[in-house]
């Protein structure tokens, strides 16, 4: 019964610490980055990153590469798919801006290509060929 009793209790402050810890975890980039789900492949001649961006349209994705740092963002409004005539009763697709950034040196930024097809962001980034680029220095 005691046993019964603590478990009620630590049910409602396990609850109360949720609903008060709501606020960090909406700002918190783990939380972004459980939205923007990526995969990042690497081989000889390139990178190939696949970043999963659902319900967004390919004219509000931006990608920009900078100093060796890739970052992608994207944007959603809200969705007008409910009718005057109804109440909302839950709400969980947001809108709203999300960014994420990759550290990925070396690469030919006029080269990097991007493909968006069924929610999935598709980022080809050729990286520099050996000798490529003339980053050496002569020793006497």
């Amino acid at each position: 019964m005691a046993n019964d009793m603590m478990n009620r209790h630590n049910d409602l402050f396990d609850a109360m610490n949720d609903w008060f810890d709501l606020p960090r975890k909406f700002f918190d980039d783990n939380e972004v980055a459980k939205l923007m789900q990526s995969d990042v492949v690497e081989n000889d001649k390139e990178y190939v990153i696949k970043v999963d961006m659902p319900g967004m349209d390919k004219d509000k994705i931006h990608l920009n590469y900078n100093n060796g740092i890739l970052s992608v963002s994207g944007s959603r409004k809200s969705f007008k798919d409910m009718s005057k005539d109804n109440s909302i009763i839950h709400r969980e697709r947001s809108e709203g801006h999300i960014s994420r950034s990759f550290r990925l040196p070396n690469v030919v930024a006029s080269d990097i290509h991007a493909k968006y097809d069924n929610g999935v962001l598709t980022i080809t980034l050729p990286k520099q060929q050996a000798g490529a680029s003339d980053n050496s220095i002569q020793i006497d």
